[in-house]
Formats: C-alpha cells, sequence, structure tokens
C-alpha cells in the first residue's frame, strides 16, 4: 500500500476504528492493515524503545487486562512506565506461570539490552497470579499495592451500609492517604497510625463487624501500601496502566474478527502497542503534538511518527547518547 493510505489506516486504526470501516475509508483490504501491523509488532517493544533513546524502566507498573478472543477470555498481561508501554503480552490462562512466561519476555529482552538488569520496584493491583509472578522474575524488587484500587475496594467491604456513609468513609480513607504522601519523613509510621485510627473511628460510625472486616483487610494489604510509601520513586497509583489498557481493549473490540485461535496476537497486539508509544497525542491531550517516548525524555530520529516507526521497526537506526556540554 501507499504511504499515505498506511499512515491514514493506522490513525484511523489507533483511533480504534475496525478494519473493516478502515478498508471503506481508505480503500485498502482490511487484511493487509492486520498484516502491516503484525509484521511491525515482530520487533519487540523494549529494543524500539531503546532505540529511541530510552533507558530501560527500574519502577514499572504491571497489571493484566482481562478481554476477549472471539468467545475465549483472554488476558494481556502489560507493563508499563510513564507514558510508555514496555511490555503488552498475550495468556489463554490468568495462572502465575502464564503469566510469569508472558512477562519473562520482558525481562529476557531486558537483559539483552543490560545484562544487570533489574527492577527495583513494581506495582500492581494485588492480583495474586501477577504478585507471584514479580516476585519469581524480579525478586529483589520492592513490590508495591496501588493506593487507588485501595480507595475503591473499601466500600466493597461496607456490605448493607447507606452509599452516603460508604462515600464518607472512602473519603476521610482517600484524605488519610494523601496526607501521609505529602510527607517528607516517617511516612510509613504516620500510614500505620492513621490506619488504627481510621479503623476505630470506622467501627465507632458503623459496628464491631465492619471495623472487625476492615481490619483483616488493612493487615493483608499494608505491606503494599508501606512499600509505596517506603520509597518515593515508586509510583503510587495505576491510573496510566488502565488508560492504556481501556484504549488497547477499545482497539480489540472493534477488530474482534480478526481474532482468529491461528492468528499472531502477540505481534498484533505489539504492533498496536507501538502505535500507542510512537503516535503523537491530539492537540488538547497535555502533551499535545509529542508521543509518550518523547514525553518520557527519548530521541527520535525525525519530526515524522510514521517514519519513526518504520525506521525504529526496521532494527536499522541506534539512538546515539547527546555529546558532553562542555
Amino acid at each position: 500500500m501507499r504511504p499515505d493510505v498506511a499512515r491514514q489506516a493506522l490513525i484511523a486504526t489507533h483511533g480504534g476504528l475496525s478494519f473493516e470501516w478502515c478498508a471503506v475509508i481508505c480503500n485498502m483490504a482490511p487484511m493487509a492493515l492486520y498484516r502491516l501491523l503484525c509484521a511491525v509488532g515482530h520487533q519487540s517493544l523494549v529494543s524500539v524503545l531503546t532505540r529511541g533513546g530510552l533507558s530501560l524502566p527500574i519502577y514499572v507498573l504491571a497489571d493484566e487486562k482481562h478481554s476477549r478472543c472471539l468467545t475465549d477470555k483472554v488476558y494481556l498481561p502489560t507493563i508499563v512506565h510513564g507514558r510508555v508501554l514496555w511490555h503488552l503480552g498475550y495468556s489463554a490462562s490468568k495462572s502465575a506461570v502464564a503469566l510469569t512466561e508472558s512477562y519473562g519476555a520482558f525481562q529476557r529482552a531486558a537483559l539483552q539490552q543490560e545484562p544487570s538488569y533489574q527492577v527495583r520496584g513494581a506495582l500492581t493491583d494485588g492480583f495474586d497470579s501477577t504478585t507471584k509472578s514479580m516476585r519469581t522474575l524480579f525478586p529483589r524488587a520492592r513490590l508495591g499495592l496501588c493506593l487507588r484500587h485501595a480507595l475503591n475496594k473499601l466500600p466493597d467491604k461496607l456490605i448493607g451500609v447507606s452509599a452516603s456513609v460508604r462515600q464518607g468513609l472512602r473519603s476521610k480513607f482517600h484524605a488519610l492517604l494523601h496526607r501521609c504522601r505529602q510527607r517528607n519523613s516517617l511516612r510509613v509510621v504516620a500510614l500505620g497510625q492513621r490506619l488504627r485510627r481510621f479503623v476505630d473511628h470506622l467501627t465507632a460510625t458503623v459496628g464491631e463487624e465492619h471495623g472487625e472486616r476492615v481490619r483483616h483487610w488493612f493487615q493483608e494489604k499494608k505491606a503494599g501500601w508501606y512499600a509505596v510509601l517506603a520509597d518515593p520513586q515508586m509510583p503510587a497509583m495505576s491510573t496510566v496502566l488502565d488508560q492504556a489498557h481501556n484504549a488497547i481493549d477499545r482497539k480489540l473490540f472493534a477488530m474482534k474478527g480478526f481474532h482468529h485461535p491461528g492468528g499472531s496476537q502477540a505481534a498484533f497486539l505489539t504492533g498496536l502497542a507501538h502505535l500507542y508509544n510512537l503516535i503523537p497525542y491530539q492537540r488538547r491531550a497535555l502533551n499535545a503534538g509529542t508521543c509518550g517516548v518523547e514525553g518520557e525524555g527519548g530521541r527520535l530520529p525525525t519530526s515524522d511518527w510514521m517514519l519513526n516507526l518504520q525506521i525504529l521497526t526496521s532494527g536499522g537506526y541506534q539512538c546515539t547518547p547527546e555529546p558532553p556540554h562542555h
């Protein structure tokens, strides 16, 4: 296909249009676009991003998106740092073994770039298989739990309590976490004290049964919250990862007719991830006119995202370090 047709089709794909609509708009075969994405996706995300001048991430967000391939439930293990997708996998199982195998592809690619590479911290939403896989692959990493997920889970622990009371307690819990994050020192100690006082207040407000349930929940999760507050460089919330998952899931839903069992699902998803990393944000976005790689400090070979996609996924470009300023 002509480069200008491919450009329009990839932008439409990135915007969430199905292959069928891309075929109508761009006058091309839908399967040609599918094959183009798969061809781009044969280059690993780690290789492309390091060619663009990005350093391997020391702190990461890790999560698995539940999606569907036709009628089968599938999982998309994902690793994000900042506004960049470093890994987007595909698994038919949510077991720890399957997720470890998927996340292991990121680790192997990273070790090829830097043999001494280690992750210092990983933030998850507490899903057991993801946590186990991170512990297996990065045994020395600090594992944290997303604070936003904690806020969203608290109302579920207050069964039978009115919505207004639950919302009030959630707001109080939000203020508690916010104040602890604003502290410059002793943040873990402050969180432990405030959690105990919060449970006492909750017990007095809604009863002993609810207070005991929340106390047990705090005991299970507080180690992950402590890990977030103990290291200022640790990400605290997985909002960026959730946004990436929602964007990818919209595309998968629109293109579900091409997710056949014999297809190259991993290559297809990697191609979508390259688009997510390299297509510039729209003019109303916070970083309008720049892409995720540039937003994270990377340096691209040209100002044209289509050329950057071709160059970086061809394997023939390596970003050179900046000369010293002296």
